[in-house]
């Protein structure tokens, strides 16, 4: 059985990482695009994100800021 404070260690570890991963693809999608790190990938890498983690608002502004500097996709 978890602790109360075990929870909350999770959860601070997972808020760490979705910063982490956020602060990367904000950086990474103002560079020049590159052949392999096309608008594609880096859509897929911010929807990984936005799907895999329970985000706060914040970070859901961030998202949606990135989504939108990417533009619409291509099919």
């Amino acid at each position: 059985m978890e602790s109360k404070g075990s929870r909350q260690a999770q959860r601070f570890n997972a808020l760490h990482v979705v910063e982490a991963e956020l602060e990367h693809l904000d950086w990474a999608t103002r560079q020049p695009t590159v052949r392999m790190l096309n608008t594609g990938y880096w859509r897929r890498r911010v929807l990984a994100i936005k799907c895999g983690y329970e985000l706060t608002h914040q970070q859901g502004v961030r998202i949606e800021q990135i989504l939108q500097r990417l533009g619409d996709p291509v099919d």
